[in-house]
């Protein structure tokens, strides 16, 4: 009897190590395929990129790293309703993770959901391991835009601004949200200041266009040679 408990302990020990074994070798196997799929994301192969990232999961499916590197791949693509899927996993793997909780919030926002998207933001700048603050405060910013709560957003836009003052999509934010409570003079300095940071920015025409509206000519208009 003595050594039939002992052979079922020494069975299940090694049944255990045998377990250990080959989850660490599943975990090897993920971690060479995410780093597969960053090569390929960088390359810009997306598809294999996608590809490497789905097997990582598959291989390590308790990784939150890993859900929200294949989130941000399906928000690149247009498709967040499955992002918000990955996001939602990653913050219940790693609720500590201030990116993955700031980018369920935009996969939230891209389906109009601006409440849970600012709830997201919020959370995100609790955490003191957020490296990117001014990201949340200007997405939120959108956020409240989105839902008319002009002053909710200018508040936001401004604290952005504190932590990064030439940050373009803030300044324009800004000046559209003084603009839409009536106060024009006041949305000319940021709309201005977002307008001159060149055409590198996606949001300097976007500016000099709201200016035009506000009446305000394009620096050298009708300038002649």
């Amino acid at each position: 009897m003595v050594g039939l408990l002992a052979a079922t302990a020494l069975s299940g020990c090694a049944a255990f190590e045998k377990e250990r074994k080959d989850k660490e070798v599943r975990r090897l196997q993920g971690q060479a395929a995410y780093e597969q799929a960053l090569k390929n994301l960088q390359d810009k192969r997306v598809s294999l990129g996608l590809v490497s990232l789905q097997q990582a999961i598959a291989l390590d499916p308790d990784n939150g790293v890993y859900r929200n590197a294949l989130g941000v791949v399906y928000l690149d693509l247009r498709r967040p309703a499955e992002a918000q899927v990955e996001f939602q996993k990653a913050v219940e793997l790693n609720p500590a993770d201030p990116e993955a909780h700031h980018n369920l919030g935009l996969s939230h926002a891209e389906q109009g959901r601006f409440d849970a998207a600012i709830a997201g933001y919020r959370k995100a700048l609790t955490l003191p391991t957020y490296t990117t603050p001014e990201v949340a405060y200007n997405n939120m910013g959108n956020a409240f835009f989105a839902q008319g709560r002009y002053k909710e957003a200018e508040e936001a836009y401004r604290a952005a601004l504190q932590l990064e003052a030439r940050m373009p999509s803030a300044l324009y934010g800004l000046g559209m949200a003084l603009s839409r409570q009536g106060r024009q003079d006041e949305a000319r300095g940021p709309l201005r200041a977002a307008r001159d940071m060149g055409p590198t920015s996606p949001f300097s025409q976007a500016a000099a266009e709201a200016l035009k509206a506000l009446g305000e000519a394009s620096p050298g208009a009708g300038t002649t040679r």
